[in-house]
């Protein structure tokens, strides 16, 4: 097992994955790492971090290989966190384990080298010496950040869908209770309309509503055909159903007066620019 060093500017519970300011420093630490290895998390000794945690030993991750988007997951963002409206950190590597050093001393204890902006953009590693020293410190396991979106990809929607969704129970009441289930919003464009036409909505399952739209509209026989061209994946369909909200609103001018979930004469591009907006948005305001 190796331990390595990554400088912050704190330390969050439950905690977040590792996180890199570009992806070729993520892809130097992935090349690096290998099973069990540890990253100690360090408190930069600038006026960022609470002054407490400044150049202190604050936590401990043991992060696999799988690369993930850090904004995938509900983080505490503050606006300093943002260049030009930019995150600082987007790519990440999902943690297996965390732990909270409680009374980490200084890093000056641990070791006498000057590990400098190497281990604040990635991870250096310790001496034998000086990670036998981190090791002996007191630890507490704290509990990681989930990301639904994350769980998707690596193990596919419908098990992470239902992995999110609430357990059932004898005294739910319908709408009230899905609501707290995993939901996707979703774009549809609309093929053989007289416009550029998209339907935006949201469903537990997107796959399923765009079967339904096409049964009915029998595009085998010339009529319209409704295709999925943008889903997004949110842990409650609160969410989902906000994100619909604010991206119809955001084309509230071109929404058509028979369907006010249909926007029309609006480019793929168009909609691709807008649906990115309103996502990193959304997300950034949890």
């Amino acid at each position: 097992m190796a331990l390595y060093l990554t400088k912050v500017w704190g330390f969050d519970v439950p905690c977040g994955p590792l996180q890199f300011g570009k992806a070729g420093l993520r892809d130097e630490a992935r090349k690096k790492l290998l099973p069990g290895d540890l990253v100690v998390l360090v408190g930069t000794k600038g006026s960022e971090p609470v002054e407490a945690d400044r150049g202190r030993l604050l936590g401990l991750m043991e992060p696999t290989t799988e690369p993930v988007l850090s904004l995938d997951f509900p983080l505490i963002v503050l606006p300093e966190h943002f260049t030009e409206g930019e995150y600082k950190w987007p790519y990440g590597l999902l943690n297996k384990r965390a732990w909270r050093i409680p009374d980490g001393p200084l890093l000056k204890k641990i070791s006498s080298r000057q590990f400098g902006m190497v281990a604040a953009a990635g991870i250096v590693p310790l001496t034998d010496e000086e990670a036998s020293h981190v090791l002996r410190l007191r630890r507490e396991e704290v509990p990681l950040l989930t990301s639904l979106r994350v769980e998707a990809r690596i193990e596919g929607e419908e098990v992470a869908r239902r992995r999110g969704a609430p357990p059932p129970t004898t005294t739910r009441t319908g709408v009230m209770h899905l609501r707290r289930a995993p939901a996707y919003t979703y774009a549809m464009q609309i093929q053989g309309a007289t416009s550029s036409s998209f339907k935006v909505g949201w469903a537990f399952n997107h796959r399923t509503r765009v079967r339904q739209f096409n049964l009915y509209a029998l595009p085998e026989i010339g009529g319209l055909q409704y295709r999925v061209r943008f889903t997004e994946l949110w842990d409650t369909a609160r969410q989902a159903f906000r994100m619909e909200q604010h991206l119809l609103k955001s084309f509230d001018t071109k929404r058509h007066p028979a369907n006010r979930e249909v926007i029309c004469g609006v480019t793929f591009d168009e909609l691709q620019s807008s649906w990115n907006a309103c996502v990193q948005s959304l997300r950034f305001a949890r």
